[in-house]
C-alpha cells in the first residue's frame, strides 16, 4: 500500500514485475495499493474479486487549536474542501469565516444520548467523492452530514451546522420599511411527513443500504392520512442513529409552512442567513414570535 505521499516512490515490486511500470510512475499525491492475484478456479469462480479498503482521508486544519490532523468532523472537512485547489473551491484562508467554523465544530462534537442506549456524537463526515463532480454538488452533498448551509457573503465562507440557536435579536413595527409579504401555508405537492433515504452503512461493508425511515403520525393526520415521502439520502452517514436525526431535522424544518418578506431597517444587518430573529407584529398576532433568515 501507499499512502499517498508527494514524495512516494514508485512500488519496487510493480516495477519489476512489470515491464510497463517504471521508477517514474511514483503517483505522487495519490493514495493506492498493489495487489497481484495468483489465478485459481475453484478460488475465483467468479472471475477477479473486488478489493477495497478502509481509508482515513486527508488530514485537515482545525482552527479552534491550529493544528493539521485527520478529523471526521463535518465542519473541518467542509472548511478544507473549500480551501483546496486541486478538488474543492480554492478559497484563501482570509475568505474563510473562522468564527462560524469554530462554533458549527464545536457543535458537530457535541455528544447526544441514544434512545437505544450510550451516546454518539452529535454529526460526523465519513465517505468519498468523485473528482468530476462539480464543487457545488460536492459541497451540498457534504453538508447533508450536518444538516447544515455555507453561505459566501462581504467576502467570506460561512458555516451553520444544524442546531437551535436562540434569537438575540427582535424586529417590531418600527423596523418595517415597506410591505409585509406573509406566506402562512405551502403548496400540497411541496408537503411531506415522512422521509426516507439511503446511508453508507458499516454492517453492510459501506455499501449504500436504507436507514430507519422517519414518519410523523401528527403530520400525517394533518395532510388527511395519506403517507408522502421525502427521499433524502446521505452519502457521508455512516450511523443509522445520526441519519434518523437527520431526517428528523429535515422534516421538521419543512413543517415550518409560515414565511414572511419584508425590507427592514439597518438593524437588521445585524442578521445573517440562518440567523434566527424574534417578530413582534401586532396585525398577524406575532409577540416573539422566532424566524429563521433564509
Amino acid at each position: 500500500k501507499h499512502l499517498g505521499s508527494t514524495s512516494q516512490s514508485a512500488d519496487a515490486t510493480l516495477i519489476s514485475e512489470s515491464n510497463k511500470w517504471t521508477d517514474q510512475h511514483k503517483l505522487s499525491g495519490i493514495a493506492y495499493i498493489y495487489a497481484r492475484l495468483e489465478f485459481d478456479a475453484d478460488a475465483f469462480p467468479n472471475g477477479l474479486p473486488n478489493i477495497s479498503a478502509i481509508v482515513q482521508g486527508k488530514k485537515v486544519f482545525d482552527p479552534r487549536t491550529s493544528t493539521t490532523a485527520y478529523s471526521t468532523n463535518p465542519a473541518l472537512c467542509i472548511r478544507d474542501y473549500l480551501t483546496d485547489n486541486k478538488y474543492g473551491f480554492g478559497a484563501s484562508s482570509d475568505e474563510i469565516d473562522d468564527t462560524s467554523f469554530t462554533t458549527a465544530a464545536n457543535i458537530c462534537d457535541e455528544t447526544v444520548s441514544l434512545n437505544a442506549g450510550g451516546t454518539e456524537t452529535k454529526y460526523t463526515l465519513n465517505g468519498t467523492f468523485e473528482s468530476n463532480a462539480t464543487p457545488k454538488q460536492t459541497l451540498e452533498n457534504l453538508l447533508t452530514s450536518m444538516g447544515g448551509i455555507v453561505t459566501y457573503s462581504n467576502g467570506n465562507f460561512k458555516v451553520k451546522a444544524a442546531k437551535y440557536v436562540s434569537p438575540t435579536l427582535t424586529l417590531d413595527e418600527n423596523d418595517i420599511r415597506g410591505a409585509i409579504g406573509l406566506q402562512t401555508n405551502r403548496s400540497r405537492r411541496d408537503n411531506f411527513n415522512g422521509v426516507k433515504g439511503v446511508f453508507v452503512s458499516p454492517t453492510n461493508n459501506y455499501i449504500a443500504a436504507d436507514y430507519p425511515a422517519f414518519t410523523s403520525s401528527t403530520f400525517e393526520t394533518e395532510d388527511g392520512g395519506d403517507r408522502v415521502f421525502l427521499d433524502f439520502d446521505l452519502p457521508f452517514t455512516t450511523s443509522s442513529s445520526m441519519a434518523q436525526r437527520l431526517a428528523k431535522i429535515a422534516l421538521f424544518r419543512n413543517r415550518q409552512k409560515i414565511s414572511m418578506t419584508m425590507n427592514a431597517s439597518l438593524k437588521a444587518f445585524q442578521l445573517d442567513i440562518g440567523d434566527v430573529v424574534n417578530i413582534n407584529n401586532t396585525r398577524f398576532g406575532f409577540s416573539a414570535k422566532t424566524f429563521e433568515v433564509a
